[in-house]
């Protein structure tokens, strides 16, 4: 991931420092534990959701809250003051109004960092190296949001799901989005 994102790997997450002022932090495909970490300085209680085992168990000798599961299959998460997701939820496009409302059962508030270019649209070794590591579990994953496919379906679905959409910050590749109801 630090060859994908040059290097910044790290500013996707600490982007999202600021926004993340809550008591209780639910994140649902956390791969690895920076936002636990913060939390975890901060004092802000958090639960993550991962299919990933592998994750879980790093997560758990790290004694963090980790639940390993299909997001789609899990009936409810932990309740929180705000629900994250970064940079998996293309994973659930054909199942984005499902996850949102799932999340919102869970928190007030969605924040949603997604990459909005993507590496693996590319042609070569960049293209290869971008789709081999957003596979999941031998799935293949070929789908991405780019700025205009995310907005138009959030647009939508904020209609159906009664939310607000704020754009908090477009950096490097990634969109930061605030869900509100």
């Amino acid at each position: 991931m630090q060859l994908l994102y040059k290097g910044q790997y790290h500013k996707r997450f600490t982007k999202l420092f600021p926004v993340l002022k809550a008591k209780k932090i639910t994140e649902l495909c956390f791969g690895d534990t920076i936002i636990a970490n913060y939390c975890k300085q901060n004092k802000i209680e958090w639960t993550g959701y991962d299919v990933n085992l592998p994750f879980i168990k790093t997560a758990q000798k790290a004694n963090l809250n980790a639940i390993c599961g299909d997001v789609l299959k899990i009936e409810s998460f932990a309740k929180a003051d705000i629900c994250l997701i970064i940079g998996s939820l293309y994973h659930f496009h054909n199942s984005l109004e499902a996850l949102i409302s799932k999340m919102f059962n869970c928190a007030p508030v969605i924040i949603l960092s997604e990459p909005i270019k993507n590496l693996t649209q590319s042609k070569g070794i960049i293209g290869k190296l971008a789709k081999g590591s957003s596979d999941i579990n031998g799935l293949n994953q070929n789908f991405r949001f780019n700025e205009q496919t995310l907005m138009e379906k959030l647009k939508i679905l904020s209609l159906t799901l009664n939310f607000k959409i704020e754009i908090i910050e477009k950096f490097n590749k990634d969109i930061i989005i605030r869900l509100s109801k």
